[in-house]
């Protein structure tokens, strides 16, 4: 459990999710290829969401984007309890948790690799998928092709790990926010890295905010529907201030209530028209 040092209370984490199929997908008769996942830990929160790719060579790419966040809050559990036991000095803190992000992004990229092998064995490429496979000439886990962000919050770090497209966004108490992963160059609106790629480690970027230091008053993950639907440019400082006044006034309930219809919107032919899925971090304070 947390302590925030501007009201020395105790803080816990929730997650709200939501997620919704874009309605080029449900003109076309495509599932939705977005996946959420979430767990909570003791005194803090695990959440990972999944965009799998929509191109004829990721034609498992649904099933790819469920794997990763069962595997991803599954490792990320694991973290959250090493990032809980974290001592000592705030240098060293912080090393520990930046070393923790990176063994995670190695660890969700070889345990996906070993379910995407393990559905194979069990569920092998019909002659169709065979042929689409040869097409390209594409190793058996392109298909499963996808996207993957993850946040863990325990004891006073938020350790984050991402690759490909989507958003993430740390927003502290007076609205200001800022991404706690770098940018990627390559991510181009019209290209991403992926899980499936061969040196899909050194794309992930990993990212560590010490709450102890600066706390949040609510951190968002979201797939790439949610970003292409907002009419600001850039729309993330409008998303912070938003979201910092409405955590200030509002509880985990009402979230729960209202971020399933913010998906709805993002993901509508207003919107986006794409899978979108939102995912929300919030502290509650305890007495």
């Amino acid at each position: 459990m947390a302590i925030d040092s501007t009201t020395d209370a105790a803080v816990t984490w929730q997650v709200v999710t939501g997620s919704a199929r874009g309605a080029a997908h449900r003109a076309s008769g495509a599932p939705s290829q977005d996946a959420a996942a979430s767990r909570n830990t003791p005194g803090g929160a695990v959440v990972a969401i999944a965009d799998g790719h929509g191109h004829v060579r990721h034609f498992r790419s649904a099933d790819g984007a469920g794997l990763a966040v069962d595997v991803a809050c599954r490792l990320a559990t694991g973290t959250a309890a090493r990032l809980a036991a974290i001592t000592g000095d705030e240098k060293a803190g912080a090393e520990e948790a930046a070393w923790a992000a990176r063994e995670l992004a190695q660890a969700v990229v070889t345990d996906w690799r070993g379910a995407v092998a393990g559905q194979l064995e069990a569920r092998p490429f019909t002659t169709e998928e065979q042929f689409v496979l040869g097409l390209a000439a594409d190793e058996p886990v392109v298909p499963y092709g996808s996207t993957l962000l993850v946040a863990v919050i325990a004891g006073r770090w938020l350790v984050c790990a991402q690759i490909g497209d989507g958003d993430m966004l740390a927003v502290r108490p007076d609205g200001s926010s800022f991404s706690p992963v770098a940018g990627d160059d390559r991510l181009d609106g019209r290209r991403t890295t992926s899980l499936c790629q061969p040196d899909a480690l050194a794309s992930f970027r990993t990212g560590v905010h010490d709450l102890g230091r600066e706390p949040l008053a609510a951190a968002l993950l979201a797939t790439d529907g949610y970003g292409n639907a907002q009419a600001d440019e850039p729309w993330q400082p409008g998303t912070g201030r938003d979201l910092a006044e409405l955590a200030a006034r509002h509880d985990r309930d009402w979230f729960a209530r209202q971020v399933p219809g913010w998906a709805e919107r993002c993901a509508s032919a207003d919107g986006s028209g794409d899978d979108t899925t939102v995912a929300l971090l919030l502290p509650r304070r305890l007495a």
